[in-house]
C-alpha cells in the first residue's frame, strides 16, 4: 500500500492585497464622489466668506514704587520703597483699565480718523462707533509689570497705526493721571 499524503490546511491570508482595495473603492465609490465634493464645496465656502483679521501686539514694561504710600516714578529712592501688594497687581489692574478705557479709545478714534476705523466695519464717521470697534478690538493682557496689548481689525493699514496711537496716548493719560 502506498502512504497517502497528509492534506495541510492552510490559513487565509491576513494581508490585503490589490483585488481587496479595488474591490472596496469600486463598490464605495458613489460614498467618496459625494464626500470630496462636500469637502471641495465647504473650503471653497469658507474661503470664500472668512475675512482675516489682521492684529499688532505691543508690550509695555510698567514701573512703579510705593514712597511712603504714594506711587512715583522710577526717579525714587530705592531705600524707601513698599509694595502696595504682593506683587504690584492692584496698580498693573488699574493700568490695565486705563488702557480699556473709552476715553483711550475715543482718543485713538479721533486721532487714526473714524472713516478710516470704520470703512470696513460699515462706514460712517462716528467717533463714537469707532472707539467701540477699537475697544472690541483690544486685548490687554498683564502679567508682572509687563502689559501686553494686541489690537485686530480686518483692514491691515489700520492696525499699527492704531496700536501706536493707543500706546502714544495711554502714556500721556497715564501721565496725567498719576501726575494730578
Amino acid at each position: 500500500m502506498k502512504p497517502t499524503p497528509a492534506v495541510v490546511a492552510q490559513a487565509p491570508s491576513q494581508s490585503i492585497s490589490v483585488g481587496d482595495v479595488y474591490y472596496t473603492l469600486f463598490r464605495h465609490k458613489w460614498k467618496i464622489v459625494i464626500c470630496s465634493f462636500l469637502g471641495l464645496v465647504g473650503s471653497a465656502v469658507a474661503y470664500l466668506t472668512y475675512k482675516p483679521e489682521f492684529f499688532s501686539e505691543a508690550k509695555l514694561f510698567v514701573r512703579y514704587v510705593v514712597t511712603e504710600g504714594r506711587a512715583s516714578g522710577p526717579t525714587a529712592d530705592a531705600a524707601n520703597t513698599k509694595s502696595p501688594d504682593m506683587r504690584g497687581e492692584t496698580i498693573m489692574q488699574s493700568e490695565e483699565q486705563i488702557i480699556r478705557s473709552m476715553d483711550l479709545a475715543k482718543r485713538v478714534a479721533e486721532a487714526v480718523g473714524p472713516e478710516k476705523i470704520l470703512a470696513k466695519e460699515g462706514g460712517g464717521k462716528d467717533a463714537n462707533a469707532a472707539a467701540v470697534i477699537i475697544s472690541r478690538g483690544l486685548t490687554v493682557y498683564a502679567r508682572g509689570s509687563i502689559i501686553q496689548i494686541a489690537f485686530q481689525h480686518p483692514d491691515f493699514e489700520i492696525v499699527q497705526p492704531a496700536l501706536r496711537e493707543l500706546v502714544d496716548n495711554y502714556l500721556k493719560m497715564h501721565v496725567e493721571i498719576h501726575r494730578a
